[in-house]
């Protein structure tokens, strides 16, 4: 049985260091902000929209390199968190102070 204290759980979350984002130069940082992101979150981006002058063939492959190696891995982490707990039956449960 697996039991998991909500304090310790959030404390734990309190003090974990934000995730933050390798360093990107700057083309791969204008794919990663017009392209991906707006993608990923469900936003049509048009061709016509992209200045294809702000990056270079190198960067497309340096965005893909970090979705599979930073995004792509840290989602399936986060899942299987996310599905443990999930799976986790409520207790119900009371101190009592003698």
């Amino acid at each position: 049985m697996i039991t998991v204290s909500i304090k310790n759980f959030v404390d734990a979350i309190r003090v974990a260091d934000a995730y933050s984002l390798p360093e990107m130069d700057e083309g791969t940082t204008y794919l990663y902000d017009t392209v991906y992101r707006r993608m990923s979150g469900g936003h049509n981006v048009r061709l016509s929209e992209l200045n294809f002058d702000a990056f270079e063939q190198a960067d497309v492959d340096s965005i893909r390199d970090l979705f599979s190696n930073v995004f792509e891995q840290n989602h399936y982490m986060v899942g299987g968190i996310s599905s443990t707990l999930h799976s986790l039956a409520p207790v119900c449960k009371a101190v009592g102070y003698v």
